[in-house]
């Protein structure tokens, strides 16, 4: 009897072992199936960091957009699950996280990051797993050599102030002109094509060239040595709001009143620096914009779909005005649409294939800044007819829109 207790012991402890294994191998094969009916987007940005002030806008408007894409059938008719990485603005720890995102992660496609030094890296991690990638770097050498499958949702730092030389030069009648900005990729790259510009299309040459460190605590030097060249304009750019700030602060703590021209970093930040700093801050200060994001006055109120996407921000962005309001959101909202349109387009993730669908359609992608186009030696989304410069950033209008300052005109 007790041989028979022991060997009926043995079996049902091998039918139960049995069991465990059949139910993981169950559990396993119903996590793969629903890993299939799934497409990982990978988000990787600065949530950490000295940039960390980009990283809470830019997953809070990656949110909206990913609810909107699976609203809309997904990508490839597969919902869409987003998998975040932070870079901790840190490119060498951005490159191994990009690494963790498509070898671990398994993305089909990857947004961010947001500036273009923590980029360039990664668009060589992108490149070699043929995996698009959309972000916010806008240094002219991210050409489609460089990265063949980066896209990016701004433009190159000298086409967001081109529109300011020529309203400067020919709307104000300024000639001696200055540039202001940060050390980053797309600052160092955008002053050597803005200097070019300046030569070749208006005939002068900066009076003065002062650059500062991310999140500086102080630009009064730089500011001070600009008014000492004579500068009777000043072209800014800078990558942060917290840098657009500093601008403006200390220009006020001078006196000096020229007017600073800045990129759309400066519109972004607008409402969000305007409650630091003030009004008094922002006179005599341009900058520019996408063309769906501003109004003139014979404009009606609340029908664009960049004011229909306001409305959505503010009734699901908790503290949405702190953070810049919409505006801030809007560089990164756009990022995981334009990843849907193209692979749903493209009607493949293959690298390749979103590569030439994007480079031949991108004029069919319609988004909430307006027009956008791409070819195979420009990967710089926005059309050139998509930057207006506009004034008073701060004062947005009751639907989320800019005044543009060439109404009129």
């Amino acid at each position: 009897m007790k041989q028979n207790n022991g060997i009926h012991a043995a079996r049902a402890s091998r039918r139960d072992a049995i069991g465990i294994v059949a139910a993981a191998a169950l559990a396993l094969s119903a996590g793969t199936a629903l890993a299939e009916e799934t497409f990982k987007l990978g988000g990787i940005m600065s949530v950490t960091g000295g940039g960390a002030s980009i990283g809470r806008s830019s997953t809070e408007a990656w949110k909206l957009a990913v609810e909107a894409i699976n609203a809309n059938g997904g990508i490839l008719g597969k919902k869409v699950e987003f998998v975040l990485a932070d870079t901790m603005t840190d490119p060498t720890h951005g490159v191994s996280e990009a690494r963790r995102l498509i070898e671990n992660e398994k993305v089909g496609a990857m947004v961010g990051p947001a500036t273009s030094q923590e980029t360039i890296p990664i668009v060589a991690v992108t490149k070699d797993a043929k995996v698009m990638q959309v972000s916010t770097a806008a240094s002219s050498t991210l050409t489609p050599e460089v990265g063949p499958y980066h896209f990016s949702t701004s433009v190159t730092a000298a086409n967001q102030m081109i529109p300011n030389i020529d309203y400067a030069v020919d709307k104000l009648g300024i000639t001696k002109i200055a540039i202001l900005s940060d050390n980053g990729g797309m600052s160092k790259a955008g002053v050597a094509d803005i200097t070019a510009y300046l030569k070749d299309k208006k005939g002068l040459e900066p009076v003065g060239v002062q650059e500062f460190p991310f999140r500086t605590e102080d630009m009064t030097p730089q500011l001070l040595s600009l008014r000492s060249a004579g500068a009777e304009a000043i072209l800014f750019i800078a990558s942060l709001g917290d840098d657009s700030r500093k601008a403006l602060e200390n220009k006020l703590d001078i006196g000096w009143d020229v007017p600073l021209l800045a990129n759309q970093t400066m519109t972004n930040y607008a409402v969000g620096n305007v409650a630091v700093i003030g009004e008094e801050a922002f006179a005599n200060v341009y900058s520019t914009q996408f063309v769906g994001m501003t109004y003139c006055p014979s404009d009606a109120v609340g029908s664009s779909p960049f004011a229909k996407f306001v409305a959505t921000a503010r009734e699901k962005v908790a503290d949405l005005d702190k953070m810049g309001g919409a505006a801030a959101l809007t560089p990164y909202y756009i990022q995981p649409l334009i990843v849907a349109a193209a692979i749903n387009g493209a009607g493949s993730a293959e690298g390749d294939k979103v590569k030439a669908w994007l480079e031949g359609n991108a004029d069919k992608v319609e988004l909430i800044i307006g027009p956008v186009a791409a070819s195979d030696t420009n990967h710089f989304l926005p059309a050139p007819s998509a930057i207006k410069v506009v004034k008073n950033a701060y004062k947005v209008r009751e639907d989320g829109l800019v005044e543009r300052a060439d109404c009129g005109s």
